[in-house]
């Protein structure tokens, strides 16, 4: 189970240079991916409409099956997404309810690969600017792993982060439950030191000990 720490997620959030358009995009895009758990196709399928900003702020994910589920955004999260949509007019604009949210320079929805290579860009740039160790291959999913990880941290109950990642089953979620034990379990590993042990005598040559063993014995 790959996951990032806190620091590392805000190391690559802090990656993008947010004086370009490209830039706020990305961030926008990496804060979604975070604050969401959301898979990269359902990221990628998101459309102008499927976006609320009015509170409760949320966005409707198509996940496996075309199954739908609403997600809050965080208050930051939302008002990253009003600048994104204004920038790019897509604030308020009915005949722009079903264009892509995130797209390229063509006006196309952002594959796969896309999101990859954002990811890796951004992820290369923190690497450079911080001290914090990273995972060798970071993919779209460990945003949603990471995402998973943290809330469980946060004493979430198993149940809401179920539904939160859209899991049809409790027992997917658990997953989550048991890499976060392994992962304590390490660290009080890695930090116990080990009590000497002191040996113990022997009783057999104790002859005083021996003979009233036998006198109580007998």
């Amino acid at each position: 189970m790959n996951y990032l720490t806190t620091d590392a997620i805000a190391a690559i959030l802090k990656a993008p240079d947010v004086l370009t358009a490209r830039g706020r995009r990305d961030l926008t895009l990496l804060t979604i991916l975070y604050d969401s758990g959301a898979r990269v196709q359902e990221i990628i399928d998101l459309s102008v409409r499927d976006v609320r900003t009015s509170k409760p702020a949320t966005i409707i994910l198509r996940g496996k099956g075309r199954k739908i589920r609403t997600i809050p955004l965080m208050t930051k999260t939302n008002e990253l997404m009003v600048q994104y949509l204004k920038e790019n007019n897509l604030w308020e604009t009915p005949e722009k309810l079903d264009f892509p949210l995130f797209f390229n320079s063509r006006k196309e929805r952002l594959t796969r690969a896309g999101v990859t290579y954002i990811i890796k860009k951004h992820v290369e740039i923190a690497k450079k600017s911080s001290k914090i160790m990273f995972l060798e291959k970071l993919s779209p999913h460990v945003f949603r792993h990471t995402k998973a990880m943290h809330m469980l941290q946060a004493n979430i109950n198993l149940i809401y982060i179920r539904d939160f990642l859209g899991h049809v089953n409790v027992t997917t979620t658990e997953i989550y439950a048991r890499a976060d034990a392994e992962t304590k379990r390490k660290a009080l590993e890695s930090a116990y030191t080990p009590i000497e042990t002191i040996p113990l005598p022997d009783w057999n040559e104790d002859k005083s000990l021996m003979e009233w063993l036998h006198d109580f014995c007998t």
